[in-house]
């Protein structure tokens, strides 16, 4: 908590040296639709020496509240509640040099998790610890990030450093505890090349997670298992073994082609490698698993903005793959347990491609998308399969207005689609336990089903000509109804300033 606070004095002390910015302007480039034809590029660090034409600064307190009728993934429970302080800042240095920061502390609860005793749960699915009791957990998490780019000749030059500190615990049986130490470090360049800037970028990642689960009743004789994906665990060291550690690596290439005018292609190409190893700390420090991940993203696409209006037409295609490794251990050899086989048992295959098109016109933007994605994973043996697949379509709306001079409405509306047009599941029931099997049917009912989403959020901004302090207060509603009966609902709401 010290460390935000520093750091939010270190903003507050940045806005002391930086001069009043054209509001509108800053307004509309920072919250419009636009924004999602530029915005997977700023992933490079070098691109942020442009990202925004002033200096901006956001401070706020806001809030996260979500409700199902029904778990859609009992490993992430039925709800949430994330209150949060953050803190953005981008400050245009000079001309021709930039440095931004973001700082957050969030302190909140999830509610009725099962299957699911770690930290990161869709980071490191399916290796992870479980059990089918579960409940309600205590979320805490620390985020900073900071990073500097600059313009030299023909070069733009970043770099970025993201620092997360989060845990996940339950203060009763099962007392499930995980730890998350997550760093990465992004350097980037780019390129002025006639009317376009290509950029190049490199990410480097250091995990590391403890994970365990105590105890306390004396009446108690339960234990984790160690999943391993579809239902199935590492029946060895599953039952008393409920303290493990996870430490992964990865890194990230990246290329981009953005126009340095308003009119021009986009081209972004990255390809990740991740892994992360699942260790026991009881069998001095035995690596069981090895979850290996690989995702490849390509966007596509042309835009043009005119003193009329703003178009631009992007296609997309996703690639994430995932492999987890079952290390066969042999017997002891004193304190250290030989690795004798390394056997590939789990697979899992996404796909995801798409088209989004966006335009706007005075006060008005509007985006559609649209698309398929497929789902499928594999166990080996004994033989397990289930997947699924959808077309999706969404319609997004947003009017951005000064209703006053000194006040500023953003107002945005979605509706969406998501239906499913194929989906499989083969699992050898005569072996399951009942547990395992209610897990495994519930989690397909909710794959294979259809879902209708809507939302929609209100943003005021308030900020008097004399002011170099603007307030602004959101709130916003998000609901999801599936083909099942069931429905999720979400509540969003913030209070902040800005300059």
């Amino acid at each position: 908590m010290e460390r935000l606070r520093y750091i939010l004095v270190l903003l507050f002390a940045a806005w002391s040296s930086v001069q009043a910015a054209n509001y509108d302007s800053v307004y509309v480039q920072r919250y419009s639709l636009w924004r999602q034809t530029s915005d997977f590029a700023l992933r490079n660090p070098a691109l942020m020496t442009h990202a925004y034409m002033k200096t901006h600064t956001q401070l706020c307190l806001q809030f996260d509240y979500r409700h199902q009728s029904d778990a859609f993934r009992v490993e992430e429970g039925n709800g949430y509640l994330l209150p949060e302080l953050q803190a953005k800042t981008y400050i245009r240095l000079t001309p021709k040099s930039v440095v931004w920061g973001e700082a957050s502390y969030r302190n909140g609860k999830q509610f009725s998790k099962s299957y699911n005793s770690v930290a990161d749960f869709d980071l490191l699915y399916p290796d992870v610890t479980a059990d089918s009791i579960g409940g309600d957990t205590h979320r805490e998490r620390y985020y900073f990030a900071g990073g500097y780019a600059v313009e030299t000749g023909r070069w733009l030059l970043g770099g970025e450093l993201k620092l997360r500190a989060e845990q996940e615990y339950r203060t009763y049986d099962p007392r499930m505890r995980g730890i998350v130490y997550d760093i990465s470090l992004n350097a980037g360049a780019a390129l002025a090349i006639g009317k376009y800037h290509l950029g190049f970028s490199a990410e480097g990642n250091i995990y590391r997670q403890t994970a365990d689960v105590d105890l306390y009743s004396e009446m108690s004789s339960m234990g984790e298992l160690q999943m391993t994906g579809l239902g199935t665990n590492y029946v060895r060291f599953s039952g008393s073994n409920r303290s493990i550690f996870y430490k992964g690596k990865g890194g990230r290439l990246a290329l981009d082609v953005q126009p340095s005018a308003k009119t021009g292609w986009i081209v972004h190409l990255s390809h990740s490698i991740n892994e992360y190893e699942r260790i026991l700390d009881e069998y001095n420090s035995l690596p069981i698993t090895t979850l290996y991940r690989q995702q490849t993203n390509l966007k596509v696409g042309w835009k043009k903005q005119t003193s009329k209006n703003e178009k631009a037409l992007l296609v997309h295609a996703l690639y994430d793959k995932r492999a987890s490794d079952e290390h066969v251990a042999g017997s002891a050899a004193g304190q250290d347990y030989p690795i004798l086989a390394n056997l590939t048992m789990y697979h899992q295959h996404r796909f995801d491609v798409g088209a989004t098109g966006v335009y706007g016109r005075g006060d008005w933007h509007m985006m559609l998308k649209a698309g398929y994605f497929s789902n499928s994973e594999k166990y080996e043996y004994v033989q397990r399969k289930m997947g699924y697949s959808n077309l999706y379509g969404e319609f997004t709306a947003q009017w951005i207005k000064a209703v006053k001079e000194n006040v500023k409405l953003d107002l945005n509306l979605l509706a969406g689609y998501t239906g499913n047009v194929g989906s499989e599941i083969v699992m050898p029931y005569a072996n399951m336990s009942p547990s395992i099997k209610k897990y495994i049917n519930t989690t397909y009912i909710y794959q294979k089903a259809s879902y209708a989403h809507a939302q929609a959020s209100l943003r005021a901004d308030y900020r008097p000509k004399k002011w170099r302090v603007g307030l602004y207060g959101q709130v916003a509603t998000a609901w999801k109804y599936c083909t099942e009966g069931e429905y999720a609902a979400n509540v969003q709401g913030a209070l902040g300033i800005v300059f």
